[in-house]
């Protein structure tokens, strides 16, 4: 009986190291794909009541590649002219900026100001600043070609995500019924997890784009009141550019003041500097957490570390996992509380 019980505890054992064997090993095959699979999940979750809608009046394959397509035309689209324009224009200022610091005309400029030319012989005779500028400008250079070369690996993480997307859409309901079935959880119990989640998801996403159309109009805002060109124009790309993770408005107007400050508007480039760290910045610090903390149900610390700490372990994916991992834990700890109240009930009959 001894050596049975044994034999159990052994096999119990293996059984439990090729599981998690198993599980290391579907990770690092589905590591290099993390990305496209967040997004493509965080695609499905946002078209899902147009996914029920359509779904009800049309056969699920044509439905499915009706919503590709306008998910493709409504963003897709869009955000590839903006991240071009932005290129073109990245690529005009960069030649512009080197062309500024060889001709030094600016350096002359802001020597004749009465202010600043004071304060910047100072500066120059400690630091030499003409040289700094054109070390800067080589560096912005430099940034630019391995910026071009990583779009090689965007596009094929947005075609992975595109896949991914579509059998999300066509099977989700498959899907999810696997994933239940793994997860040692009462069927009420795993529908309210993912109800859970898919809120946390969907408030991130459409927090997101909220607070980016928020920063695209008081960047137009500014460019508008100091007479920058193409107002609009820039608000929309500051809009577009607030959503995307590790960007944000900042890659615009801060360009904009340097060329204001470099062509003698001075007032001009103070005010649109201003403008950019006490109100356009503070509104994605501020206001996001209180608005997505508030709806997911967070206090702002926790959503904070959510967010920041999505950032740093997952990259700018972390902007999704982040709350999922949140939401996803919290569900599992209110589980486990009214499992234990159901038996210390239970016990006390």
């Amino acid at each position: 009986m001894r050596e049975d019980g044994t034999l159990r505890v052994l096999r119990a054992m293996a059984l439990a190291a090729l599981t998690a064997l198993g599980i290391y090993l579907c990770w690092k095959l589905a590591a290099p794909f993390l990305n496209a699979i967040t997004w493509a999940f965080t695609l499905t979750l946002v078209c899902a009541p147009l996914r029920k809608w359509l779904f009800a009046r049309m056969p699920r394959l044509p439905a499915t590649a009706l919503i590709m397509a306008l998910v493709l035309v409504v963003i897709a689209v869009p955000l590839t002219f903006a991240l071009r324009q932005l290129l073109q224009e990245s690529l005009k200022a960069q030649l512009w900026l080197r062309n500024s610091m060889q001709t030094e005309g600016w350096r002359s400029a802001i020597a004749a100001n009465r202010w600043l030319g004071p304060l910047w012989n100072w500066a120059d005779r400690q630091l030499d600043l003409g040289q700094l500028a054109q070390q800067i400008a080589a560096a912005i250079a430099r940034w630019i070609a391995p910026a071009v070369a990583h779009s090689v690996s965007v596009i094929s993480q947005t075609g992975a995500a595109l896949l991914a997307f579509f059998f999300f859409l066509r099977d989700e309901e498959t899907i999810l019924a696997g994933v239940g079935r793994m997860l040692p959880l009462s069927p009420a119990e795993t529908g309210r997890l993912f109800a859970r989640v898919s809120t946390a998801v969907r408030t991130a996403v459409y927090g997101r784009v909220f607070i980016g159309f928020v920063q695209g109009f008081l960047g137009g805002v500014i460019f508008a009141i100091v007479g920058l060109p193409a107002p609009v124009f820039w608000g929309a790309i500051m809009s577009f550019l607030s959503m995307l993770p590790f960007l944000g408005s900042f890659v615009v107007w801060i360009p904009a003041d340097v060329y204001l400050l470099l062509s003698g508007h001075w007032i001009s480039a103070l005010i649109v500097l201003v403008w950019g760290v006490a109100v356009i910045n503070p509104v994605d610090n501020v206001l996001y957490p209180i608005l997505v903390g508030a709806r997911i149900g967070m206090h702002p610390l926790v959503l904070f570390v959510a967010f920041v700490g999505g950032l740093i372990a997952f990259g700018p994916t972390g902007l999704i996992l982040g709350p999922c991992i949140i939401a996803f834990t919290a569900g599992l700890a209110e589980i486990w509380q009214e499992r234990q109240a159901a038996a210390s009930a239970g016990g006390g009959a």
